[in-house]
């Protein structure tokens, strides 16, 4: 969006008039028409623009108006209720293209690592005693807190760990305002899990697009325990109400349904009467039959094989990241040298699954992939990288024949006008490889131990791992003048590799 894009969006959504902002800010009338028609660009008085996002920041109270806020920005944190001075500051940095660029869900990947943070602000916190066979209600925002951390510390007094049930169809961060207590909550569920409990989650409805990536970041590190399944219902939904329902059958339950435009005019339920968690349990199993798998996680050879021969042979356009020079560019004859040396079960599928064949002939394809340097090539470090293949013992290039993979890779490009080749900076410590079967699915493999892939149909996160992708190989360039450079850059590293 340009400036102007930007400033006509706030004054409608604001429903600002010309006159009212011009008072506000102190400028001409005429002006705001300017910038409001596109004949005017950004302002260069800084100060003007401070008073400006004052102005808005003190005009966007209401959820809708954050909401598409969020969404317009590309910026989750403005989906939530905020000091006027936070968020003024946010606003200026979005007008002046200044906001940085968030991708929480596939950053939270990438770094997946919990926090280690004490649960000192968790203690701040008043929590309640679950009392058997009896009911407690509490009020308002506080009250939520109250409820959801009365029930996590219950469950790590038990000595009975099955499968909790959890429904949360509301904000986090507005009912945790502290990313210090989101934090320690993330470690006590960490510890839930560690215990031995599992987690059976509903995601919030796909209708809400921000709130949806955001709980899915904040379950990112409990997904790759393996010990938490997730699902999401599939039909659009208003979003009038804002529901939470968290069960833990035969003991404890918490619940609370309240309008999403008055949220802390609601009540919170923390009950262990066992007609009451019975009835809860029937509710959420009910609303489970409805719902689809968020995504699918898979660990042994058997099932990666079998979901990367059904994701490698639909014949539709892809943009992967990996970790190294894609496999699917690979010569025949360095494919067969690679996979004989590696010995695996998944050997031979592999050499099926990654005929290139099928997977450039018409389609769009887009690879974005570390180049490495001549000094890293010769270090002898730089791998081989089958990322479905269990790799018992490392391979990695030599210049021979990280050269010829390149000019295979050449010659890729000169047959296929539709691939792109897309160079970034070679990263030893990154572990996970990302492919999007554009629409459709993603797949996420994350080489570190423990190995898992994730196999992801949901629509939006596939949008949103396709958007991420290409705002990676939009930021490099690639194409036109940019896919000539490429070829002049592989060509040059060929050239020193060959004289080595």
């Amino acid at each position: 969006m340009t400036f102007n894009d930007k400033f006509k969006f706030l004054m409608d959504i604001t429903n600002t008039s010309n006159t009212t902002l011009a008072s506000a800010v102190g400028i001409d009338n005429s002006a705001v028409s300017l910038y409001r028609n596109g004949k005017r660009k950004c302002p260069r008085n800084k100060e003007v623009l401070k008073k400006m996002a004052d102005y808005f920041a003190g005009s966007i109270k209401l959820n809708y108006q954050r909401k598409a806020l969020a969404l317009a920005a590309d910026y989750s944190r403005f989906n939530h209720s905020r000091p006027v001075s936070e968020y003024s500051q946010m606003l200026y940095l979005w007008l002046t293209d200044e906001l940085p660029v968030q991708n929480n869900l596939v950053d939270s990947i990438l770094n997946e690592n919990v926090s280690s943070s004490s649960t000192d602000y968790i203690q701040g916190i008043r929590t309640i005693d679950v009392v058997p066979n009896a009911t407690s209600v509490l009020y308002r925002s506080e009250g939520k807190r109250q409820a959801i951390l009365s029930f996590v510390n219950y469950l790590l007094t038990l000595d009975d760990p099955k499968t909790i049930y959890v429904w949360v169809d509301d904000d986090v961060y507005s009912i945790f305002d502290n990313k210090e207590i989101i934090a320690s909550l993330h470690e006590l569920i960490m510890r839930l899990l560690d215990y031995g409990y599992e987690i059976c989650q509903i995601s919030p409805s796909p209708v809400n697009t921000t709130q949806f990536f955001e709980e899915f970041f904040y379950w990112v590190p409990a997904y790759l325990t393996g010990r938490v399944k997730s699902y999401y219902y599939p039909r659009m939904r208003d979003n009038l109400f804002s529901k939470i329902s968290i069960v833990y059958p035969g003991y404890a339950a918490v619940y609370s349904d309240s309008l999403s435009s008055i949220p802390d005019k609601t009540f919170t339920v923390l009950t262990a009467e066992s007609a009451i968690v019975s009835i809860k349990e029937i509710e959420f199993k009910t609303f489970l039959s409805y719902c689809r798998p968020t995504m699918n996680i898979y660990e042994s050879a058997e099932d990666v094989s079998t979901c990367f021969h059904r994701f490698l042979s639909t014949p539709v356009a892809h943009i992967q990241k990996g970790l190294s020079l894609p496999p699917a560019t690979m010569p025949d004859e360095l494919v067969t040298q690679f996979l004989n040396d590696n010995p695996d079960s998944l050997g031979v599928s592999m050499r099926i699954a990654y005929q290139r064949d099928k997977m450039y002939d018409n389609l769009r394809n887009v690879d974005i992939c570390p180049l490495a340097t001549v000094n890293q090539v010769l270090s002898g470090r730089v791998p081989v990288i089958f990322p479905v293949v269990k790799q018992e013992v490392p391979i990695y290039y030599t210049p021979h024949t990280y050269a010829l993979h390149l000019k295979n890779i050449l010659e890729i490009m000169d047959t296929y006008p539709d691939y792109f080749f897309v160079p970034i900076e070679y990263n030893p410590d990154d572990n996970v490889c990302i492919i999007v079967n554009e629409c459709s699915e993603a797949v996420l493999i994350r080489t570190a131990l423990p190995s898992m892939v994730f196999d992801f149909n949901h629509p939006q996160l596939v949008q949103n791992f396709q958007e991420y992708l290409y705002r990676i190989a939009n930021d490099v360039g690639y194409a036109d003048i940019n896919r000539r450079k490429i070829r002049a850059q592989i060509k040059e590293l060929i050239n020193a590799l060959e004289k080595v």
